[in-house]
C-alpha cells in the first residue's frame, strides 16, 4: 500500500469516525424532513359538501379524499416487485377500504383503527444488517452482502461474501470472525440474521378531502402535517376521488407515483407501477376504460419506503386529447 493512498484511507475514516461519534455535529433530521412543510402551502382542506371542482388546466385531478398513512416501515424500496406490491396494496387494513359504492364512502372527519407495524426509530427503516446482518423480511441488504436474487462472487462459499482479492474458496481473511469483521456482520460476510417479528401498535387515522395547490399531490407533505411530524417514510397512502361525467366516456388513466402505486377505476384495477421510482407525470397508462354517464369513483394506492412521496393522475381520450369536460367531487 503506497504512502499516499494510506494518507487519503487515514482521511477518509477520520471523518467517518467524527460523522458517527460527534452528536453536536449531527443535522436533526425531524428539522430537514420538515423544512417548508405548511399544511396551506400544499393544500386546501374541504368540507364534504364543497362545490365540485373541475381539472387544471393541463387535466390533473387535484381534489382527493386521503387517508392519514398507513406504516410500512421498508428500509429500502428495493423490495417493490410485483408480488410485494400485489400483496400490500392490495391488503384490507380497515372494513370498507376497497368499497366500490360511492355512497359508502368515507367523508372527511371519519376515523378508523388500525392495526399496523410500529415505525421505527431511525424514521427511515432503519439500517438494516449494520452491525449483525440485514434482517430478511422486506429490508435492504447493505452493498456486497449476499442474499435472495443478489450474485455471490465467483468461488466465495454459499452464504458468505468473498473479501475483494481473497482467493477462491477463501470466506474472509485468515482470523477474521465468523460473520463478519466485528460488528459489520452480514456487511462482510455471513449469513443475515433472521428478522425479529415487527411490532404491532393500534394506530387511529383520518380521512382528509384536499384540493392540492399543485398538480401532483405531495404526500409527504400530507404525511408529516397529519402526524406533527411522526410520519413522514414507510408508509402507505391510500385515496380516492369522485368523477363525474355527463355522457359514457372511452378513456385512459395516466399517472405517476413516487414509488409504487396501483390504480383503479369503479372497483377494477387498470394500472399498476412497479418497483422503485421517482413520480413522472404519465409514467404509466392503462387500458381504454370506460367513465359512466354519473358519478365514478377512482382509486389510488402508493407506497414508499426512505424519501419523497408523492403522485398525479389525469385521463386523456382516444385521440389523444386531455380529458377536461368532467367535475370531481369527493363523494
Amino acid at each position: 500500500m503506497n504512502r499516499n493512498f494510506k494518507l487519503i484511507l487515514a482521511v477518509g475514516m477520520a471523518a467517518v469516525l467524527v460523522g458517527c461519534g460527534s452528536n453536536g455535529s449531527k443535522v436533526d433530521p425531524s428539522r430537514l424532513a420538515n423544512r417548508n412543510v405548511d399544511f396551506d402551502q400544499y393544500f386546501t382542506e374541504i368540507a364534504a359538501d364543497a362545490t365540485p371542482a373541475k381539472p387544471d388546466e393541463k387535466g390533473f385531478i387535484r381534489r382527493w379524499t386521503i387517508i392519514e398513512p398507513i406504516n410500512k416501515p421498508n428500509g429500502s424500496n428495493n423490495v417493490f416487485t410485483d408480488s410485494y406490491i400485489a400483496a400490500e396494496l392490495t391488503k384490507e387494513y380497515f372494513k370498507g377500504q376497497f368499497t366500490a359504492d360511492i355512497k359508502a364512502l368515507p367523508k372527511t372527519g371519519d376515523q378508523v383503527i388500525v392495526e399496523t407495524e410500529a415505525p421505527r426509530a431511525s424514521g427511515r427503516g432503519g439500517f438494516g444488517g449494520f452491525g449483525g446482518g440485514a434482517p430478511a423480511g422486506g429490508q435492504a441488504r447493505p452493498q456486497g452482502a449476499p442474499g435472495a436474487g443478489q450474485a455471490r462472487p465467483q468461488g466465495a462459499p454459499a452464504g458468505q461474501a468473498r473479501p475483494q482479492g481473497a482467493p477462491a474458496g477463501q470466506a474472509r481473511p485468515q482470523g477474521a470472525p465468523a460473520g463478519g469483521f466485528g460488528g459489520f456482520g452480514g456487511m462482510m460476510g455471513g449469513a443475515p440474521a433472521a428478522a425479529p417479528a415487527p411490532q404491532m401498535i393500534k394506530d387511529t387515522l383520518t380521512w382528509h378531502s384536499i384540493d392540492s395547490k399543485l398538480f401532483n399531490i405531495k404526500l409527504i407533505r400530507f404525511a408529516t402535517n397529519t402526524s406533527n411530524g411522526q410520519k413522514r417514510y414507510g408508509l402507505i397512502f391510500n385515496a380516492f376521488t369522485v368523477i363525474n361525467c355527463e355522457e359514457d366516456m372511452v378513456v385512459r388513466l395516466a399517472a405517476g407515483s413516487n414509488a409504487a402505486s396501483i390504480w383503479w377505476v369503479n372497483g377494477e384495477k387498470v394500472l399498476t407501477l412497479q418497483s422503485d421510482r421517482r413520480m413522472v407525470a404519465d409514467d404509466g397508462m392503462s387500458k381504454r376504460i370506460t367513465l359512466k354517464k354519473g358519478k365514478n369513483l377512482v382509486r389510488a394506492a402508493v407506497i414508499n419506503g426512505p424519501g419523497m412521496s408523492d403522485m398525479c393522475m389525469r385521463f386523456y381520450n382516444e385521440d389523444g386529447s386531455i380529458v377536461k369536460n368532467i367535475t370531481i367531487t369527493n363523494n
